[in-house]
């Protein structure tokens, strides 16, 4: 038997209750090749609550490892996507391999293809790490275990493990070949419609290269899921689910011209592209099937956006600026809820550059319709080895948080006289132009039921004992059933925290 795991995420905002869509991805490859083989998936949150405390975390845990116990998984895989789940990851490796030391435990994911180093010098417990797109590696490591052999072998590409000290390496490989892809596979899940949202990539990677995204260092060209696979493996994926909403994962969403096969599914897509990439004419064909929007905008100035990589020159920079314009116009008056995501105090940013991203909120918000919309706006962010982290070491007065792969690196002061406190007052004045009308409202709840919610508002005496796992205030469930208990509680409890949900974002992390 092969077990595979999505973490906790430490960062509440960062929770959407969706599918762990790579995992059922590789899981679902592999069991079309390897039958026989029992492969099942845990996602902790969903599996056993998402917790609240420390308290809540160890229960969690020894709810786990008295199932993995049970179960006598050959091998466990484990999920690790967002910088908010390593330091997780590597605690339940930790637990596991002191359980039970003979279980081989491989890690994936966007984190340890970047820092496999800093994971194997940080624990002993995982046995081998699979970088880049994890399908191919991971099917042959799981027929190596399930026939009792070590899968660190090197003719297997996309491996990294210790050995002796020393870090071993394999061959690189070929990007994943999407006409290979599987169609999804929800019963390798404990509770597949217990999830509010359905989550599906049309395309793997972007080419943009913006200095701040880690998808250049994954995927640096984007390849699109071939039609004939979507066109089997979307009505397929609804059979399986009670969702209705789909949420579109892609690094940059551009297939457009798939939206009759989404209407003629009856489902809602909410998905995120660049703004100079989605033209307003475009609204005329997806408007009806469009629940929410979101747009990689990040900043209105110039001087930001070129040391972003997002503008070569002035004229893109104007059209990158109307088109953002015609677009929120656009979808406001489609009644379209707007998400427009911005990073307020990147390296080498002036006042005057915020100024710049607020005066065009202030703009912008004027067009505002009934959909509503929302300015996502957030401090920056620097982790090492990026090319962000490089740019932001060359410049001399910039000063931010170096505290390795596993801190949170915030960009303190952006330049010489541009202090950290500066920044949160425009990003406060930012997220107060948002208008959070009944449908943005809706659509908030159904994709990010916590957005910008402190971890505090989370255990609010309001909130009833049935939104709780079992009665524990320590472990909140993130059932569909609960969630809908929670959200009618949310407008209060946004009323009563607003003077915390546009602070640092150190208000939504949990600490264990």
């Amino acid at each position: 038997m092969i077990l595979l795991i999505e973490p906790i995420s430490r960062n509440i905002g960062m929770y959407v209750p969706a599918y762990p869509l790579p995992l059922i991805e590789i899981g679902a490859f592999a069991k079309t090749r390897l039958p026989e083989v029992d492969i099942r998936i845990i996602s902790i949150p969903m599996d056993y609550g998402l917790p609240l405390s420390r308290a809540g975390r160890d229960e969690i845990y020894r709810e786990l490892l008295e199932d993995i116990s049970e179960m006598k998984p050959r091998g466990i895989g484990i999920s690790c996507t967002a910088i908010s789940q390593a330091e997780e990851a590597i605690h339940v490796c930790d637990l596991i391999k002191a359980c039970d030391p003979h279980i081989f435990l491989f890690l994936g994911g966007y984190f340890p293809t970047l820092y496999y180093k800093e994971i194997f010098s940080r624990t002993e417990a995982v046995d081998l790490i699979v970088t880049g797109e994890g399908e191919v590696p991971a099917l042959q490591i799981m027929e190596l275990l399930e026939n009792g052999e070590d899968p660190r072998q090197d003719h297997i590409p996309r491996l990294v493990w210790k050995e002796d000290g020393q870090i071993r390496i394999t061959r690189e490989g070929e990007r994943f070949d999407l006409n290979m892809k599987a169609c999804l596979d929800l019963s390798l899940l404990k509770y597949p419609r217990a999830y509010d949202i359905m989550l599906y990539a049309f395309s793997r990677g972007c080419a943009y290269g913006c200095n701040f995204c880690m998808e250049r260092y994954i995927r640096p060209s984007r390849k699109e899921v071939p039609i004939d696979i979507l066109e089997k493996d979307l009505p397929n994926l609804l059979r399986q689910n009670n969702a209705r909403t789909l949420l579109v994962s892609d690094a940059l969403f551009q297939s457009f011209d798939l939206f009759p096969l989404l209407r003629s599914l009856g489902i809602k897509v909410v998905f995120e592209t660049r703004c100079d990439v989605l033209t307003p004419s475009t609204f005329a064909e997806i408007a009806d099937v469009c629940a929410a929007l979101a747009i990689g905008f990040e900043s209105a100035s110039y001087s930001t956006l070129k040391r972003m990589n997002k503008a070569r020159d002035r004229s893109q920079y104007e059209y990158y600026m109307a088109n953002t314009l015609a677009i929120f116009k656009e979808a406001a008056k489609r009644e379209i809820p707007i998400m427009i995501f911005m990073i307020a105090g990147y390296p080498g940013d002036t006042e005057e550059d915020l100024r710049e991203t607020l005066l065009f909120a202030r703009e912008v918000s004027k067009h505002s319709g009934p959909g509503g919309h929302v300015f996502k706006i957030g401090e920056c962010h620097v982790y090492p080895r990026t090319r962000l982290y490089d740019i932001t070491r060359s410049l001399p007065d910039v000063v931010f948080d170096d505290d390795g792969v596993f801190g949170q690196n915030v960009v303190r002061r952006p330049s010489k006289d541009l202090a950290f406190e500066t920044v949160l007052a425009y990003m406060r004045e930012v997220f107060r132009l948002s208008n959070q009308t009944p449908t943005l409202q809706k659509t908030l709840l159904t994709i990010m039921p916590f957005f910008r919610l402190p971890v505090t508002a989370l255990k609010d005496e309001s909130i009833p004992e049935r939104c709780y796992r079992n009665g524990n205030r320590d472990i909140l469930s993130v059932h569909r059933e609960s969630l809908s208990s929670f959200k009618a509680l949310i407008p209060e409890l946004t009323r009563k925290y607003r003077h915390l949900m546009s602070e640092h974002r150190k208000t939504r992390t949990l600490e264990f």
